[in-house]
């Protein structure tokens, strides 16, 4: 897969693990048995995902992922933003580093641009098992 497709955004001061969060989403494209077209990852806080949210779906509060596809091809292209601030909450309330949270949510935002969704239980479930087979790919690809 052209790794030129996916581009990374950092909009905060916090230290990212870019190799990594690439290596992420190029991993449950190639799994799915999809393409890139172009996946845009943007890394910022809560002020910021707040407003994104405020304009597109009418939420006034932070989420830890907001994701948008613009197609419903094999060929992935789409934008999504994840709050590091969210994260970092959420990382400590499971007891996880906030790598893995980073990398959880990544895998959770890329699934949403393939087409899966969270709305129900069993969509949950789905995208969770999901996650946790990714998340573990990547540990054993270290």
């Amino acid at each position: 897969m052209p790794t030129n497709c996916i581009v990374l955004s950092n909009t905060t001061r916090q230290i990212l693990p870019e190799k990594k969060l690439r290596q992420a989403i190029e991993l449950v494209v190639k799994r799915e048995k999809h393409r890139c077209e172009s996946v845009s990852a943007v890394y910022c806080g809560d002020k910021f995902i707040k407003k994104i949210n405020r304009r597109h779906l009418k939420h006034d509060y932070a989420t830890d992922t907001i994701s948008f596809r613009f197609n419903n091809g094999a060929d992935i292209d789409g934008e999504f933003y994840i709050s590091l601030d969210t994260v970092r909450r959420n990382a400590r309330q499971y007891a996880v580093s906030f790598e893995e949270e980073l990398l959880r949510v990544t895998i959770h935002s890329v699934l949403h641009l393939i087409g899966y969704n969270d709305e129900t239980d069993d969509d949950q479930k789905q995208m969770r098992t999901l996650e946790e087979r990714y998340l573990n790919a990547l540990k054993d690809a270290r």
